[in-house]
């Protein structure tokens, strides 16, 4: 991956999404799918400014789905168009989704977000030194 994963590390990250949530911190969001009270999939976003050109946008930090669902991209994309609805709520005007998964499957994500969201799918590299 480029990175050594450290659960508890992620786990204290995914909570402070889901604590600035909570004190309606509009910069903040963690959202989950249901099928049946049967939680199918989340995801976990907050923004930063680009420093290209100033402008906020709101950064998918996870999407999580299981990878052996059949319906992972409805679900997927039902997570993503809450998360644009939220964007646009709050003023905002950009997203970006970024992956950790390994190339087959961050490129599968990459062309459903494309597709769905006429989007445009750039690549991320990562070295371990």
């Amino acid at each position: 991956m480029g990175f050594d994963y450290n659960e508890a590390i992620w786990i204290k990250f995914f909570l402070s999404i889901v604590e600035n949530q909570k004190n309606n911190n509009p910069n903040f969001l963690a959202i989950a799918h249901y099928d049946n009270n049967k939680m199918t999939g989340f995801l976990t976003a907050s923004t930063f400014q680009n420093y290209y050109n100033n402008q906020w946008v709101m950064d998918v930090k996870d999407c999580v789905v299981d990878l052996d669902n059949k319906n992972n991209v409805f679900i997927v994309t039902k997570l993503f168009d809450e998360m644009i609805s939220y964007t646009k709520e709050c003023k905002g005007k950009h997203w970006r989704a970024d992956s950790v998964r390994d190339f087959d499957n961050a490129v599968r994500y990459g062309k459903i977000l494309t597709k769905k969201y006429n989007a445009k799918l750039h690549t991320s590299i990562r070295g371990i030194i």
